[in-house]
């Protein structure tokens, strides 16, 4: 309680008692985790198709969920063998959800196999989403408990070195992005592995965060730029042997994870990386809007690896010449806004990627509400584009322009002020005197590679 004392004026009174239920946040932020999946639930019920040849309209209900569609419409409810017979534009672990969601659908009674009826394709689909869906709220649960124990005063005095648990995942617990975007595909997989793989760095246990991330990454792509920002704040503290390890149990994870995929289905393997590398600009992105707008841009695979690399390039030069090396969480997250901003496709539930590290780099309830509103008026308005109503098929409507506009201009105003805090580290709002950076692990506290101080002195010293 000190640390809040010093915040509100005052010591703590000898007749306080912060402890017990009230001062716990485990209780709460799980209860309202669960109120969120509940309502997310009660979201994708209009979505349910009872009769087969009777589908229902998924963009007018906005309940839109890639899960059914791709279990029966890829021969997953036909038994088809997935990367081999079936091809799945996901990493190999995302296929594994599919195959071990297909075998409890069947184990459950669901009618699988080539002789299945339309009907029961549809009826073990329904079973099929449900079993997804209670493996992605446990990866939800999962991902909450991780940033339980990211407590933000983990490293100060007021904490005496022991673990906490931090109100900070409430921000989780209750986004709106997660009632939103949560099942929309199996994204909440990668989001969880990813929390876990930081909270172990956290602990300062490298190796075994190597292969969280690694599995991670085998999931979908974006966690690879954790490892990015990770060599960067490594690199300023000279600490590249914890990182060598970290990276080596990823890379190692990762191959166990993708080598029998790569040798037995290797044109199914490579169906998510060539259809990423060769797609056109897509939905949610400024390229997409742009090509709305009659404005196609030509040559747009190489324009988006330049402007990634310039972006990249930009924020090493951060990372190395802030006045004090920046948190992790900052800088995965910056990481994340110039991937998300500059690829070809932004789907609405890439936005539980950004998520944890809105969190990490901001934990602010501002940031955090205005970051979510502009997530969910841009759910609202892709799904109104799809269904027509904003005149896809016709002429783009503005105001699916201005969703996207918005969406990419309030992340840009809060990168600007997370790159404000990493100039400015008084301003930081997590950092205090005694906190450096709570997920940090090795680098928490650690003072910078010597010459990165030979680099930052002043020269009239």
């Amino acid at each position: 309680m000190e640390h809040f004392s010093q915040r509100i004026g005052g010591p703590v009174g000898r007749h306080a008692r912060p402890w017990g239920i009230w001062f716990d946040p485990l209780p709460w932020v799980l209860g309202v985790a669960a109120l969120n999946w509940i309502i997310l639930m009660a979201r994708q019920l209009p979505c349910e198709q009872h009769v087969y040849g009777q589908p229902v309209n998924p963009f007018l209900r906005l309940c839109y969920s890639d899960i059914p569609l791709i279990f029966q419409g890829r021969g997953i409810a036909t038994g088809a063998s997935v990367y081999g017979q079936a091809q799945l534009e996901y990493p190999v672990l995302t296929g594994y959800a599919v195959m071990i969601g297909r075998f409890f659908t069947k184990l459950l009674g669901g009618e699988l196999g080539p002789d299945a009826s339309g009907q029961q394709q549809l009826d073990a689909s329904h079973l099929f989403f449900v079993l997804t869906a209670i493996g992605l709220f446990c990866c939800f649960l999962t991902l909450v408990i991780s940033h339980l124990l990211m407590g933000r005063d983990v490293a100060s005095s007021t904490a005496g070195g022991i673990k906490v648990r931090s109100f900070d995942a409430m921000f989780l617990a209750a986004a709106p992005v997660v009632a939103a975007s949560g099942l929309v595909n199996w994204d909440m997989l990668a989001v969880a592995l990813t929390s876990v793989g930081v909270l172990l760095w956290a602990r300062r246990r490298p190796v075994a965060s190597g292969v969280l991330i690694g599995l991670a990454f085998s999931a979908k792509f974006y966690p690879i730029f954790a490892i990015v920002a990770l060599l960067l704040v490594c690199l300023r503290a000279a600490r590249l042997a914890a990182f060598m390890r970290f990276l080596g149990a990823a890379v190692l994870s990762w191959l166990v994870v993708n080598l029998p995929v790569m040798i037995t289905a290797p044109a199914g393997w490579a169906h998510f990386w060539t259809m990423n590398f060769t797609r056109g600009a897509d939905l949610g992105s400024l390229w997409y809007v742009l090509g709305l707008m009659g404005m196609g841009i030509p040559g747009l695979n190489v324009i988006v690896v330049i402007l990634m690399i310039a972006g990249f390039a930009g924020l090493a030069w951060l990372v190395l010449n802030a006045p004090r090396r920046p948190r992790l969480g900052q800088v995965v997250f910056l990481a994340l806004i110039v991937f998300l901003i500059c690829n070809k496709v932004y789907s609405p539930q890439y936005a539980l990627w950004l998520l944890p590290f809105v969190v990490l780099a901001r934990p602010r309830v501002f940031d955090w509400a205005v970051w979510s509103i502009a997530e969910v008026a841009y759910f609202l308005a892709v799904w109104g584009l799809l269904e027509g109503i904003l005149g896809v098929g016709q002429s783009a409507n503005v105001v699916y322009w201005f969703a996207v506009l918005l969406r990419i201009g309030v992340q840009l105003w809060l990168a600007s002020r997370v790159v404000h805090d990493i100039l400015n580290p008084w301003d930081d709002p997590v950092r205090t005197p005694f906190v450096d950076d709570p997920v940090g692990g090795v680098l928490n506290h650690a003072p910078d590679a010597p010459w990165i101080v030979r680099a930052l002195a002043d020269p009239e010293e």
